[in-house]
């Protein structure tokens, strides 16, 4: 019985990691489902929206979803000051140039957070839940791991609301399909793309929240998010936000049981082994969406 209690705990943990996965990758799955780029840049507006709910929250002494709120307002703002300054520029040049653009401007907010914070010492956040625990039968939980799959849920039940239940969604849609026939319908190239940008950096912001109150704050805390969003799109699909969410919670519960139960640095080998295995299987991923056609 002790051994099930166990198993079942390590599950619920692998699923609140892998919904604020989860979250990271609908950011990226977003880009590319609708504007066709791979922003590596995104990796560190996961880490920048960690330090700005920690700015908030804990050095202003604010609730937690203040800090949460202001992660993504202000990452959704650095997402379209980088679609306006960096990625409009490179629209119509090739995947490989757009992502080392990306991956130069991964190095210079990651250095532009060393400068301003100095060092790599974690800083915390203070969520509500941190210190206490959910005991359900011999279950015993992290109160503050129930707190983010709750706001996880919210983020991807208002993401569904915006995508499929507005007008903005549609167009959103309808530019995702085809761009040409998109811009015959009046919808505005640009605008679409702005808005675009905030929604992912929003929830990248959203992500370095949920993962900066869940361990800790560091300038280098976007890297290993990066990599598992990044598995997690080619994994769901690249454009789908339903294939990120499925491949969220599969890499996030099979990371968590490789850790516990094998080896701690096995842990980040397991999602790529499950990457390669999808790739020879269904190399469209789980949930991948047709190509674009004119």
């Amino acid at each position: 019985m002790a051994v099930l209690t166990t198993f079942i705990q390590q599950v619920i943990y692998g699923i609140s990691y892998g919904m604020n996965l989860a979250v990271a990758a609908a950011g990226l799955a977003l880009l590319f489902g609708v504007y066709r780029v791979v922003n590596l840049a995104h990796g560190q507006q996961i880490m920048l929206g960690g330090y700005t709910a920690y700015v908030v929250s804990t050095s202003l002494g604010t609730p937690y979803l203040v800090g949460f709120v202001a992660a993504m307002i202000a990452m959704g703002l650095l997402g379209v000051l980088l679609e306006y300054g960096v990625f409009r520029f490179l629209r119509d040049r090739p995947l490989t140039d757009q992502m080392l653009a990306s991956l130069g401007v991964f190095m210079l907010l990651g250095t532009l957070a060393l400068r301003v914070w100095g060092d790599f010492q974690a800083r915390t956040i203070y969520m509500p839940g941190r210190d206490s625990a959910i005991l359900i039968g011999g279950l015993r939980l992290d109160a503050s791991r129930i707190y983010t799959v709750l706001i996880t849920i919210v983020l991807f039940a208002l993401l569904y609301l915006v995508v499929y239940r507005t007008h903005l969604g549609r167009m959103m849609r309808a530019m995702a399909q085809s761009e040409e026939t998109a811009a015959l319908m009046g919808i505005q190239r640009r605008r679409i793309a702005a808005i675009v940008f905030f929604l992912a950096g929003a929830l990248g912001g959203a992500a370095g929240a949920l993962l900066g109150g869940l361990f800790n704050v560091r300038p280098d805390m976007g890297f290993q998010p990066l990599l598992m969003a990044l598995v997690i799109i080619v994994f769901g699909g690249m454009g789908s936000i339903g294939g990120a969410v499925f491949a969220g919670l599969v890499i996030g519960i099979l990371y968590n049981l490789s850790v516990f139960y094998v080896a701690p640095t096995l842990g980040d080998l397991v999602p790529f082994l499950v990457l390669l295995a999808v790739l020879m299987l269904r190399p469209e991923g789980i949930f991948g969406l047709p190509q674009r056609r004119a």
